[in-house]
């Protein structure tokens, strides 16, 4: 297994087998082994019953919290390699909590019927919430519990199952370190790495009514054949549509075609959309797939960096609409995502030193440690590293993942993911999407942003010069002189984040910490054009 994983958590309801399976998974993987209610009795100096009854649940879930994220926090120094850790199954109950987890940890949750719970509870004893509760009451808890438990990686049953079998199954889905992306609608994995299209593909569309393949030109003429293969393996009925590629492309003419596919196919609300592409055919595939027939599902597979570190999670669909860039789309979560690492071996240097504009912004909002390695790295992300690569990308995809189950719905921290974009989308479309791409759109995006920050005291000169070193290093354009900044400033009023005469703007205060400000789009403006003169 690779050194470089994350911790495992066994998570379930009491008496779900937690502790024999992460034992059993540790002697399997030659892992150390956590036992978290043992390392709070440690830590408290009581039995948990006592501490229950002396301060309460809330009390100890205060304590059980501390503890875990002293230990995801704090596991390489205490351990050799990744720990596999069985929590009490009230753990991860706290959403923020379990959200915590889920970035960065692999999360496998347990399940069993009322008898089987009873029947091992009865026998270990000493547990204070089942302690002189009625079986019902312990039904109707587990039922509550049940929609925490199943925002995992994995959900399994283990009633008539051995820890030795479990085991296999865990440790190879742990050795997956699959990404979760918790939504109000349901809880999907994001797959990272090479093979991911043989390996994963198939138990995304088994069982469907028939898919519709949509890709571009470019990406179907290199990986068409390869995927559409893998589909008629796992398909009874699989059809494409190939669509013209770049920005351009991004209407709802792009969208009728993709419609008149599905109807000709006779693809019904069983079918499956499957987007194999960049961002471009991300987005419209899954906006395509939120409308046709009121909703069907959609999976991505992601073929670009810039694919993968962003249009991936989060489930924001849609088109540009003349100069409104995704101005028409709708939230509309894939049922899985696979970034296929392999395809960014063909992806032209242009595309792919561009997306990495993306990996800065992600590191700048919330992932310092991502903001160390693309400085300590460059050469290595520069020649595309397979196993950088795939760092880069469980990082960006880690840390979304968490922003979006946050903020589904873009009404707090998920605006985060926008800094640089407001000046950058307008950069673009005064580019009218040909000039500059998505990627270089954001990079000056990105520095307009912080020298806004800058002038309003948000932004501290030092920050501004680390990033703009860091991206000129990548090969990314850095200067707003001799940009239309003025010009673009204009195409503001169109931007969606637009609320009256106030744009919702993202400042930076250091790596890994970022503010949201209304400001004036009046300012705004008067501030683009002062950068301009500079």
């Amino acid at each position: 297994m690779d050194t470089n994983l994350r911790p495992l958590l066994i998570n379930g309801f009491m008496a779900t087998g937690k502790s024999a399976l992460a034992e059993a998974v540790a002697l399997r993987t030659g892992r150390p082994c956590v036992d978290l209610d043992a390392r709070i009795v440690r830590q408290i100096g009581m039995p948990i019953a006592e501490y229950f009854s002396r301060h309460g649940e809330a009390g100890f879930r205060e304590v059980e919290r501390e503890e875990l994220f002293r230990l995801l926090q704090g596991w390489r120094h205490e351990f050799p390699a990744p720990p596999v850790c069985a929590l009490g199954g009230g753990a991860l109950l706290h959403r923020p909590t379990r959200l915590t987890a889920l970035r960065q940890a692999v999360v496998i949750s347990l399940e069993a019927s009322l008898d089987t719970v009873l029947g091992r509870a009865g026998r270990e004893g000493g547990r204070p919430l089942l302690d002189g509760r009625p079986p019902q009451a312990l039904a109707e808890l587990m039922e509550h519990r049940r929609p925490a438990y199943r925002e995992a990686n994995a959900l399994l049953r283990t009633d008539d199952a051995s820890p030795t079998e479990l085991a296999e199954i865990a440790a190879r889905i742990w050795n997956d370190d699959a990404i979760v992306v918790a939504t109000s609608a349901h809880t999907y994995l994001v797959e990272v790495g090479g093979g991911r299209v043989e390996a994963c593909l198939p138990a995304l569309v088994g069982g469907t009514s028939g898919v519709l393949l949509v890709s571009d030109e470019t990406v179907h003429g290199l990986y068409g054949a390869r995927v559409d293969g893998v589909l008629r393996a796992a398909s009874p009925a699989v059809a494409s549509v190939v669509l013209t590629p770049g920005e351009q492309a991004k209407n709802l003419s792009s969208i009728q075609t993709v419609y008149q596919a599905a109807l000709e196919r006779s693809l019904d609300r069983k079918g499956t959309f499957v987007a194999l592409g960049g961002g471009v055919v991300t987005d419209m595939t899954g906006f395509a797939a939120a409308s046709w027939l009121r909703g069907v599902r959609w999976v991505g597979v992601a073929s670009t960096l810039l694919a993968m570190v962003d249009a991936s999670v989060g489930g924001k669909t849609g088109v540009d609409f003349g100069p409104a860039k995704n101005s028409v789309g709708s939230f509309w979560q894939p049922s899985g995502v696979l970034c296929e690492t392999d395809f960014i071996e063909t992806e032209s240097e242009r595309a792919y030193r561009g997306a990495l504009a993306e990996v800065v912004k992600t590191a700048v909002i919330g992932d310092p440690e991502l903001f160390g390695l693309l400085e300590s790295r460059t050469d290595e992300v520069l020649a595309r590293d397979p196993k950088t690569v795939a760092e880069m990308v469980h990082r960006c995809v880690a840390l979304k993942a968490w922003v979006v189950g946050t903020d589904e719905r873009e009404s707090g921290i998920r605006a985060w993911l926008n800094l640089g974009h407001t000046i950058g989308h307008a950069l673009e479309a005064h580019g009218e999407y040909s000039r500059l791409t998505h990627g270089e759109a954001v990079s000056l995006g990105m520095v307009a942003a912080l020298r806004v920050g800058e002038r309003l005291g948000e932004t501290p000169r030092e920050l501004t010069e680390r990033v703009v070193a860091l991206l000129e290093r990548l090969g990314l354009p850095s200067s707003l002189a001799g940009e239309p900044v003025t010009q673009a400033a204009e195409l503001l009023g169109h931007d969606k984040k637009r609320a009256g005469a106030k744009l919702r703007f993202v400042l930076a205060r250091g790596v890994g910490s970022v503010s949201l400000a209304d400001l004036d789009l009046a300012d705004v403006q008067h501030y683009a054009r002062e950068l301009a003169a500079h």
